[in-house]
């Protein structure tokens, strides 16, 4: 009776154990956020931006950085454009200041740094 018992708990423990599955995040879940505490982060093209500009932030970030990076909104002021790019599969948020022209790009993360 104690065998019947003890083999019955342990199909029984071995039957639920079967069940557990570690959920360890998907490539497909949303982009890592942009710090509540930082400027916006903007997701939209201004037509006024130009490709010389988005193709020099790419480039610098490139340089920096490992994994995909892709530009997804730009913002134009007479001071400055700023270019917003993703990189890698978590999508980390960052930001380029840069000339119209292309030149001086200067790159930020805008996660946060806290969340890593």
């Amino acid at each position: 009776m104690t065998k019947t018992f003890r083999l019955t708990a342990a199909l029984t423990a071995l039957a639920l154990l079967a069940g557990c599955v570690e959920d360890s995040g998907s490539v497909t879940s949303a982009p890592m956020e942009a710090s509540p505490a930082g400027p916006p982060f903007i997701t939209t093209f201004d037509g006024s931006v130009s490709n010389e500009a988005i193709s020099a932030c790419r480039a610098e970030l490139e340089s920096m950085t490992e994994g995909v990076v892709t530009a997804v909104g730009s913002e134009f002021s007479e001071a400055a454009t700023a270019v917003y790019l993703r990189v890698g599969a978590n999508g980390a948020p960052w930001r380029c200041l840069v000339s119209s022209d292309g030149s001086n790009p200067s790159v930020m993360f805008m996660g946060d740094e806290g969340a890593l």
